[in-house]
């Protein structure tokens, strides 16, 4: 499933990088989501999380509520067969502007005014547009909360378990291109003081700007946490990558993508196997799912656009690759 980053006039997926004059067509690994990439619910289902059942058909959400209490919650997706390329489901809360404001903003309308400081917030500086050869994400995007959702292949099924705070959310496809219209959900109450975290064996710790993995790295299905202490956005792009493969290769294949020029010798978009991915998820946000991991070697990128100049997280050092054994 392709991951579209768009807001304004900006659109950024991992398949493509338009940056300025400068950059050439960059290529790189996209989760598909195939038959065993994701382990099964029950793992999580047995936690006893109240649950959000969500069935994405081409043009809509079927099964999310217009209003439940604030908690932490199993969200179940599946995607119907006709769903071309897949389809996810993620939650947002636009920063100080209604749900209305964010649709028309999608739409084309003008970004909300921000100020220097809220890019600074950000971790991000304000750049210059024109000088940059890119169109920025407007500091607000940079300042909504990103609790994550979950994702699949057509016909496929996904779960996370994820937190849902009082307030307006957006239950959206974390992609505007996506098809199906957005659903405007309310929250409402406090956030339960004694919720208890899934067991998991494996995370992934997200920061500005890196990835690592710890955990039991053995073949088998997990519990995955995916953790963004991060100031920015971030999400997790994992895939089977051949054996040897290390994190300079890594550098030497988004190297290749400024100057357009293939690294003699080294790895290419065919040489990527797509395992997973994880919607957006804010700092602070966690969120748990199931994977079903093969041995092996992985990367895990984040392509999320950088506050303040646009390109990839992954161009600056947003990547790792790591080892798991039989």
């Amino acid at each position: 499933m392709e991951r579209i980053a768009q807001f304004g006039s900006l659109r950024i997926t991992r398949r493509q990088f338009a940056i300025g004059s400068a950059l050439a067509s960059a290529a790189c690994a996209l989760p598909r989501f195939g038959p065993g990439a994701l382990a099964g619910q029950a793992d999580l289902a047995s936690a006893g999380y109240p649950t959000i059942d969500v069935t994405i058909t081409a043009s809509a959400f079927e099964g999310l509520p217009e209003t439940l209490e604030a908690g932490r919650y199993l969200v179940n997706v599946t995607v119907a067969d006709d769903v071309v390329d897949g389809g996810g489901v993620a939650f947002l809360q636009p920063y100080e502007m209604s749900a209305e404001e964010f649709f028309g903003f999608l739409g084309g309308g003008p970004p909300p005014e921000a100020s220097p400081e809220a890019v600074a917030e950000a971790g991000g500086e304000e750049g210059d547009e024109e000088g940059s050869g890119l169109d920025l994400l407007p500091a607000f995007v940079y300042q909504s909360h990103f609790a994550g959702g979950a994702a699949a292949m057509p016909g496929g099924t996904a779960s996370t378990v994820l937190d849902l705070t009082e307030g307006e959310w957006i239950a959206w496809g974390d992609d505007p291109e996506a098809a199906q219209m957005p659903v405007v959900l309310t929250v409402t109450g406090e956030f339960p003081a004694d919720v208890a975290d899934p067991e998991s064996d494996i995370t992934f710790h997200l920061v500005d700007f890196g990835i690592m993995v710890e955990g039991n790295l053995v073949a088998g299905d997990h519990v995955v946490m995916i953790d963004n202490q991060g100031a920015q956005p971030h999400f997790v792009d994992l895939s089977i990558v051949p054996d040897g493969t290390t994190n300079d290769d890594l550098e030497a294949l988004l190297g290749s993508f400024m100057t357009g020029t293939p690294v003699a010798g080294g790895i290419g978009e065919a040489d990527f196997q797509s395992v997973a991915y994880t919607p957006t998820q804010s700092i602070d946000v966690q969120l748990w799912t199931t994977m079903t991991l093969e041995a092996g070697t992985y990367a895990a990128l984040c392509w999320f656009p950088t506050a303040g100049i646009g390109d990839p997280h992954a161009f600056h050092g947003m990547h790792t690759v790591f080892e798991v054994t039989a």
